[in-house]
Formats: structure tokens, sequence, C-alpha cells
């Protein structure tokens, strides 16, 4: 009886797609203050927030990534429910903090 012969296409799909998914970091702004206090985005600058009415549960779309140049990298998502666009959520491994738009 025959057997089959196996190729290595699922494993080779299931790295393609891990190393896709790792490679789409794109990186839309930077970090700047000693305490991470402000995110620059297209010359946008978003200054850490407090009391926003929102929670970390809000966290919406994934935008892309600030950096502060090599050493620590934020996720940046928009806000679901922020129709103006005034807030970002920045999350650093499992910590996270809002940002809002300065005029």
């Amino acid at each position: 009886m025959k057997r089959p012969v196996r190729t290595g296409w699922p494993a080779l799909l299931l790295i393609f797609s891990i190393l896709l998914a790792g490679c789409n970091q794109k990186v839309i702004g930077e970090i700047h203050g000693p305490e991470w206090e402000t995110v620059v985005i297209d010359g946008v600058s978003y200054w850490r927030a407090e009391d926003t009415g929102f929670s970390a549960a809000d966290r919406g779309r994934y935008l892309g990534n600030v950096t502060d140049g090599g050493e620590v990298t934020f996720r940046v998502y928009a806000v679901e429910g922020d129709d103006e666009g005034r807030y970002l959520y920045c999350l650093w491994d499992w910590e996270g903090s809002f940002y809002e738009r300065q005029s």
C-alpha cells in the first residue's frame, strides 16, 4: 500500500502567518517626555489624559505603533464611542493609558 506523501505546507503557512503578523508593526508616530506623557502622530500632539469617561474596554481599531526611538513602543488604538477622534488608547505590555489631542 502506498503511503501519501506529506508536505510541509501547513507548517509553512503557519510560519508565514506568524512572520507576517510580526512584520505588520508600522510606526505612525513618536513618544516624548520623561514619563512618556506626549504622543505625536503626523504633527498632532496628544497628552496623557486622566478622566476621559472611557475605559480599556473601549479600545477600538488598531492604528499602528509609536516609539521613543527604539526602547519603548506603544500600540495605538482608536477609542470606540469617541466620534470626534479626540482620544487615543496606547498600550504597552499589559498597561494602557488614554491620550487627548491638543489643539
